[in-house]
């Protein structure tokens, strides 16, 4: 199979999962080399301004909002979808492009409310799909919403291994509203280089190494990975360099991305199943009254989120199920995460913020990848842990 091959079999199973055209996903190695070509097409259509987005993210998809140009200005969340929700015609002025809606762990829900907003305020509304992969935002009449939608393929995302990879997907209605924003952000993606050998061998060496690293003892994993990173010889998942606001150039995929993308793919349907089926015992076996809203979504997670009444709990909560050997992940903790080297350098203010300050210290995010055993196992450590007094 050829590059050329991959690529548009790569477009005919995203369209077809997703109920959408081929021609119009554009892929990249990475999910932020895409938004970088979004935010950078915008900035030379628009000119200087405003996006709207939030703090409880990966630097990664602050990252090309700053290096574009742009500003961002970000909004609160809710704690039961861990995104922005409530949004307000104050956050808006003359100098506002954009707005960020972003799916956190694949909660999608009832969004139609970005769309009325974007569409009062002449917004481009952007959607980060990161975490459900051919899944969108949609309107009752099945309409996907967004005008741009961000998916990943890429390290802890939904496609457990590919490793690398993203899609653009541009709304045909875009090309209508937005002719000229379109048509460059199109030209851009096809004309993007793709890895270069020393990038492609990290590339294809990256399973092996990590698998590698995974098995050492942890003070020598942790000098080591940081020696092949500065060495040039390990891809991380965020770089040292993108926690100052800096980002490779945006690049396309390569052969062998393609087919690992693709062998993912192809699984999705299953992948997306066993998800379902640990969200379901989640919702109904754990004794938590939180996310109450989240128990009506009735999606595959990425992870299932529960909020602990405090920082204190959800640390105690996160040793004891690490020690008993589950991956346990405190998604985008600390905010922007891994965190900003400066603040000031992202224009985020925590004070603006506090419930996304508060909630990211209290959140433990539970795998949805396992078999039901181990799930079932993962509960039962959570409530017997709730049960102590």
């Amino acid at each position: 199979m050829t590059y050329e091959e991959s690529c548009e079999k790569i477009r005919q199973i995203l369209a077809k999962n997703s109920n959408t055209n081929p021609e119009d996903w554009f892929l990249c190695m990475k999910a932020r080399f895409g938004m970088a070509v979004v935010f950078n097409a915008l900035r030379d259509i628009k000119g200087d301004g405003k996006v709207l987005t939030t703090p409880y993210t990966c630097i990664t998809a602050i990252n090309p909002i700053l290096i574009s140009g742009l500003t961002p200005v970000y909004q609160d969340i809710t704690p039961e979808f861990l995104s922005t929700y409530k949004l307000k015609d104050t956050d808006v002025d003359k100098k506002t492009l954009a707005i960020v809606m972003q799916h956190t762990l694949g909660m999608i829900g009832d969004k139609t409310r970005f769309r009325k907003f974007a569409d009062k305020h002449n917004l481009i509304l952007i959607e980060d799909s990161s975490h459900c992969v051919t899944r969108f935002a949609r309107d009752e009449k099945d309409k996907i919403l967004a005008d741009i939608s961000i998916h990943s393929f890429g390290v802890e995302k939904v496609l457990v291994g590919s490793k690398f990879g993203g899609a653009i997907y541009l709304n045909p209605e875009l090309k209508e509203r937005e002719p000229d924003l379109y048509e460059l952000i199109a030209k851009r993606m096809n004309r993007l280089k793709k890895p270069g050998k020393i990038t492609a061998l990290r590339v294809r060496t990256y399973r092996y190494n990590n698998a590698l690293l995974q098995r050492l003892p942890a003070r020598m994993r942790n000098g080591l990975r940081g020696a092949e990173i500065k060495a040039g010889l390990l891809e991380p998942a965020v770089y040292p360099f993108e926690q100052d606001a800096q980002q490779d150039e945006p690049l396309s995929t390569n052969t062998y991305i393609n087919k690992r993308i693709i062998s993912q793919l192809e699984t999705l349907k299953p992948n997306y199943i066993r998800r379902h089926a640990n969200v379901d015992l989640y919702r109904n076996r754990l004794k938590s009254s939180h996310f109450k809203l989240i128990s009506k979504l009735q999606e595959p997670l990425l992870a299932f989120p529960i909020l602990f009444e405090n920082a204190e709990k959800a640390q105690k909560a996160y040793e004891m199920l690490t020690s008993s050997g589950y991956f346990i992940r405190r998604w985008y903790y600390p905010l922007i995460y891994p965190g900003p080297n400066k603040a000031k350098l992202y224009r985020y203010d925590p004070k603006k913020t506090p419930i996304a300050e508060k909630t990211a210290k209290c959140v433990l995010c539970l795998p949805t990848d396992l078999p039901i055993i181990q799930t079932n196992q993962i509960i039962r450590l959570i409530n017997d842990q709730k049960s102590e007094k």
